[in-house]
């Protein structure tokens, strides 16, 4: 029997900002607002007893179930013209345009990243765990579903139903209390980092590729890299 535990629970906190927003500037986003939050509400619900063995490569299909397939099946439903769906891809960063820029600036974002995770292990205490190359890139592939969620719908797809301020701060935020093991703790520096570096690719060229880029890379670093070197 699945263990109840709704941990994720404060990353729902941030979306009373857009739905403010919207009520009070008469919108009729409200609604897509509040499917967002039935789909953060799922999340919570189900990602404990989904997600329990986080170094399975299950994990992957769980994940994506939860973070992106559940996410476009609502939205999907939700429109009215089915070819649209196309568009809505474009709109939370799967497209094709900008894919260079968004690789290029995610390659020129990674070293910082990298730096802070490393500044944040040594002062905490690098993994005494062993190097796992597998998990490594297990992790680095799940990576996208998170990325796929925070920042292409909680930012690209809400910016567009509100305005960039409402959505970067919403994106940001929720990505940070989505992490509340971290709150405490000094990995909370590269939870901020990573999710403002991501959003600022994201701004910059509407594509998903290039924070991808740093988020994996950044976890492959971090279970496959760091335990070897030390």
């Amino acid at each position: 029997m699945f263990e109840l535990n709704f941990f994720l629970w404060p990353m729902l906190l941030p979306l009373i900002i857009p739905l403010v927003y919207c009520i009070k500037n008469k919108m009729t986003s409200c609604f897509e607002i509040l499917l967002i939050a039935v789909i953060m509400i799922f999340i919570v619900i189900f990602y404990w007893p989904l997600t329990l063995n986080i170094q399975s490569p299950a994990n992957i299909i769980t994940k994506s179930i939860l973070f992106v397939i559940v996410p476009l099946l609502i939205l999907a439903l939700h429109l009215k013209d089915k070819k649209d769906i196309s568009k809505e891809f474009e709109l939370i960063g799967i497209s094709k345009k900008n894919i260079k820029k968004s690789i290029v600036l995610g390659i020129i974002f990674l070293p910082i990243m990298l730096f802070i995770t490393f500044l944040v292990q040594y002062y905490i205490g690098f993994p005494t765990s062993d190097s796992d190359v597998f998990i490594g890139i297990m992790s680095f592939i799940e990576s996208f579903t998170e990325e796929f969620f925070f920042r292409g719908i909680l930012f690209l797809f809400l910016m567009s139903k509100t305005n960039f301020k409402i959505a970067y701060i919403t994106s940001l935020a929720c990505f940070i209390l989505a992490h509340p093991q971290n709150l405490t703790s000094f990995f909370i520096i590269g939870t901020i980092v990573q999710g403002i570096l991501t959003l600022e690719i994201c701004r910059r060229t509407r594509n998903l590729i290039g924070p991808w880029i740093v988020h994996g890379t950044n976890r492959f670093f971090s279970i496959a890299v760091l335990p070897f070197i030390f």
